[in-house]
């Protein structure tokens, strides 16, 4: 009884730290996303048309990842994904993605607000 209980709380914590490892991948993910998308939201400003290369470049130059880009006139959206960091669960999950959106305030709208 002693060794199935022990048997079994070794599995239970294999399992939590495999689920860990993929859950920090993910937030480093959604983070790599978000600072991709404002590096495009720079841009945005002073040339849309360049919004998705300033953020491919940025994307490329800092994490060597390959980024998915919809540029907007007052938004770009990002899209990013990299293999699952854990063999076991690569099986079930073979990517992780992370998706951020980053913006410019139309002048427009600041006449608007009351």
């Amino acid at each position: 009884m002693v060794l199935a209980i022990s048997l079994a709380m070794l599995a239970g914590t294999c399992l939590v730290g495999t689920i860990a490892q993929v859950l920090v991948a993910q937030q480093q993910l959604n983070t790599k996303s978000e600072s991709i998308a404002l590096a495009g939201a720079q841009e945005l400003e002073f040339n849309q048309s360049q919004a998705c290369d300033a953020a491919k470049e940025f994307s490329a130059t800092n994490y060597g990842l390959i980024v998915d880009c919809i540029s907007e006139p007052e938004s770009i959206a990002i899209l990013i994904s990299q293999p699952n960091p854990n063999r076991f669960l690569r099986t079930f999950f073979s990517s992780i993605y992370a998706s951020s959106r980053a913006g410019i305030v139309a002048e427009n709208s600041l006449d608007s607000v009351d």
